[in-house]
């Protein structure tokens, strides 16, 4: 068997502090910690049940992404 590592990862992140009632169109407001609002897609929303605290993520290359605070937080460190 093969053993994988992955490789170091650049991203954004924001704390979600506030999580707004679904949209007409399913999608969801969300509040970051910097005041902006973001809107959290139906796919974005397909696998999470987002909370505040949560994090909206984007990878180096533009991808946008939420992630549950346990596991991001888990996952990556500030970098300095």
């Amino acid at each position: 068997m093969a053993k994988y590592m992955a490789r170091p990862v650049n991203v954004e992140a924001w704390k979600i502090e506030r999580v707004r009632s679904p949209n007409a169109d399913c999608t969801v407001d969300v509040l970051l910690e910097d005041k902006t609002v973001r809107v959290a897609t139906i796919g974005m929303l397909a696998r999470i049940v987002l909370r505040p605290g949560d994090y909206w993520v984007i990878h180096e290359d533009g991808y946008a992404y939420l992630n549950p605070r346990d596991v991001f937080e888990r996952k990556y460190a500030l970098a300095e």
